[in-house]
């Protein structure tokens, strides 16, 4: 009796579809899902003589915590109630309706009936429920906005709910806690000495420094869990002072915290349409962002519409198309599938500037291990001695004194976006994890496997001389011989010619091995210019009416320059996010 959900995932209080007379239903156990918080919530009714004897949630996706006591109390409430219709449990109302949808869809509902949006016109529609859309329709909400959310998923949290959960904030609560003194001035030097002075726009840093600080507290008060509450220095280049925090178990906690609150507004001022793919902006006659238009689920078009509009769609690091025109010859991915750039797209028809789009952050050391998908891939460790061989067979940097941005730069501007890592094995650091498959001496049995199956893919290659190595890899001969020749030399007298000075072990003894690697992405960097109220700017340097950003469209190169600087990806959500709800509340009145 299995059926599709229904085109539109109420959200709200209660549903209204009817489980049919269970006197007519046959005794066994059916099987039916509902789409809950984080994904498809799936139950297992079991009916004997006409009546529903037990509810079992068999599979979900829902936060743990948070979804518990709708998981344990709903199933028992549809059994004493002998319905599907049941009071939600505060606090979990997403997993509540998603039990109470499933239940339904086992056993066949005959009618059908969605409670609707609980407004007439929505104040403010969200386009994406990924971490900045949840943060803007959060805080819409709690200042009595009627919010609106449009998300193409069957589930809200977007990139956060796979995101290790760094978060930038200047002047915390948590900082206080832990005696350290910082000011948005501070943070704004930051961004200057780690981005570069006049690479970003410097009103959204100077913004984005002072409002970071209760962004982070607001989040803070919503119960989020920020593990040790320990602020520290950053995960890549340090910053000048500890300002970051993570999420205990990553971004989905700041998620989490932000769901929960939603949760309260739920049906009453707030509403949540999944499965919603929004296609297009809609404008007025003057240019004015006045809605959108969508496809539901079922492959209808409808059109939404309201005073203001926040695009919180994400980058598009899951845009191949995207990232080879701006950004790289050869890339792989860790972003979602979902994070297809679709903002961009909506607000270059209406003429928006762009800025930075050249930039985006790289992570070293990729393996294309299967060329139909640059998802799927492994990485080689960079920095446990090998050497970094350009196709022109010739180093460029000291390997083991390079930070992040130094290996950012080498894999983004290197020709092809092309890398050999080229060693020994007694070069290697025995207790470093070489390849992501397996920690190198720990597993050093894994190595040998690993390594012949790169060579089969014709990306790894492994040879009992320099020279044969230079044949099979095809790399310029001379260049590449003279490359380790000049580091053999340095490392016997002390004077590499980059300066390195840590793991010097010459590469004499074989077997000799080079490894093909590319650029992997995790966020995109560059974006649509907006002013510090979140207003989108176009061409001419006019603000586009009606039209706003948050997340990580924004770009965190237009707001702290070109580098990674970290705890900005998940600031650009909550910044902007709540900066950009508090600003249209006060627009509209409320």
């Amino acid at each position: 009796m299995k059926k599709l959900l229904s085109v539109l995932v109420a959200l709200s209080l209660t549903l209204a579809m009817l489980i049919p007379a269970l006197a007519e239903t046959a005794d066994g156990t059916y099987t039916g899902s509902g789409a809950g918080l984080n994904g498809t919530i799936t139950v297992e009714v079991t009916v004997a003589a006409g009546k529903i004897t037990d509810v079992k949630v068999v599979s979900h996706s829902e936060t743990p915590g948070i979804s518990d006591p709708a998981i344990e109390k709903i199933p028992a409430a549809i059994v004493e109630k002998q319905s599907g219709d049941v009071e939600t449990v505060s606090g979990a109302t997403f997993t509540s309706n998603g039990i109470m949808a499933a239940v339904k869809d086992a056993l066949g509902e005959t009618e059908k009936s969605d409670a609707g949006i609980p407004f007439e016109q929505p104040d403010i529609l969200v386009l994406g429920a990924g971490m900045a859309g949840i943060v803007t329709a959060t805080r819409a909400a709690e200042l009595g906005l009627n919010v609106l959310v449009l998300e193409a998923n069957a589930s809200v949290g977007g990139s956060a709910m796979v995101a290790g959960g760094t978060l930038l904030g200047a002047g915390t609560r948590m900082q206080k806690e832990a005696g350290i003194e910082d000011d948005p001035d501070l943070c704004f030097a930051d961004f200057v000495r780690l981005g570069g002075a006049g690479t970003f726009n410097e009103e959204l840093g100077r913004e984005f420094s002072q409002i970071s600080g209760a962004a982070v507290d607001w989040l803070d008060d919503l119960g989020a869990d920020f593990g040790d509450r320990k602020p520290y220095f950053g995960v890549y280049q340090p910053l000048n002072l500890a300002r970051n925090y993570s999420g205990n178990g990553g971004a989905k906690a700041f998620v989490a915290a932000l769901t929960k609150e939603l949760d309260n507004y739920i049906g009453k001022n707030a509403y949540i349409m999944l499965n919603t793919y929004v296609t297009g902006l809609l404008t007025d006659e003057t240019g004015a962002v006045i809605g959108c238009k969508a496809k539901l689920a079922d492959g209808t078009e409808a059109e939404f519409k309201a005073p203001a509009t926040v695009v919180a769609t994400g980058g598009y690091g899951g845009n191949k198309e995207l990232l080879t025109k701006y950004n790289f010859t050869n890339v792989l991915t860790t972003s979602p599938r979902c994070v297809t750039g679709d903002g961009y797209f909506w607000l270059q028809d209406l003429n928006a500037a762009f800025t930075n789009m050249d930039f985006c952050t790289s992570y070293a050391g990729g393996i294309e291990t299967n060329p139909d998908d640059f998802r799927d891939f492994g990485y080689f460790n960079t920095q446990t001695g090998a050497l970094w061989i350009n196709t022109a067979g010739e180093r460029t940097i000291d390997e083991m004194g390079a930070d992040s941005h130094d290996r950012s730069e080498t894999w983004l501007r290197n020709d092809q976006n092309i890398v050999y890592t080229v060693f020994t094995k007694e070069m290697l650091d025995p207790e470093k994890k070489i390849f992501s498959t397996g920690a190198w001496g720990a597993k050093v049995e894994e190595f040998d496997p690993f390594m012949a199956s790169l060579v089969e893919k014709g990306i790894g290659w492994q040879a009992d001389s320099v020279e044969e190595l230079a044949d099979k890899t095809g790399l310029p001969k001379e260049a590449f011989l003279a490359t380790i020749k000049a580091y053999n030399d340095g490392c016997a007298n002390g004077n590499d010619p980059f300066g390195r000075t840590a793991r010097e072990i010459p590469m004499v003894n074989g077997p000799f091995y080079a490894v093909k690697t590319i650029p992997y992405v995790m966020i995109t960097s560059g974006g649509p210019m907006m002013t510090k109220n979140c207003e989108v700017v176009n061409n001419d340097g006019l603000v586009i009416k009606g039209v706003y950003m948050a997340g990580e469209i924004v770009g965190m190169a237009n707001v702290g320059g070109l580098n990674s600087i970290g705890g900005m990806g998940h600031g650009n959500c909550l910044i902007w996010g709540k900066k950009a709800a508090e600003v249209i509340a006060e627009r509209l009145g409320k």
